[in-house]
């Protein structure tokens, strides 16, 4: 079912004004733009009609989420090379 739910965030627009995906404001994410003003400079997230009244507040959750993952995949990391807990 999550696999579903992310196949389905992955097309749905996010910026309905420039018609930009979930997925294209992802792979941005991943290619390292990890603020909303970094995504609205690469991608044109935001800058449509509506001001980013309509996606600002889901942009930044995606961004939010994503850095959370990371810093949980760096903590699951540094617990698997310490020694004390081998």
């Amino acid at each position: 079912m999550d696999s579903h739910k992310h196949l389905i965030d992955n097309f749905k627009k996010v910026c309905i004004c420039r018609s930009i995906t979930g997925g294209t404001i992802m792979k941005a994410i991943r290619g390292g733009n990890l603020s909303f003003e970094a995504l609205r400079r690469n991608i044109g997230v935001g800058t449509g009609n509506c001001g980013a009244k309509r996606c600002r507040h889901k942009i930044e959750e995606k961004v939010r989420d994503y850095k959370a993952g990371l810093k949980a995949e760096a903590v699951l990391s540094e617990n698997s090379q310490d020694p004390a807990n081998v």
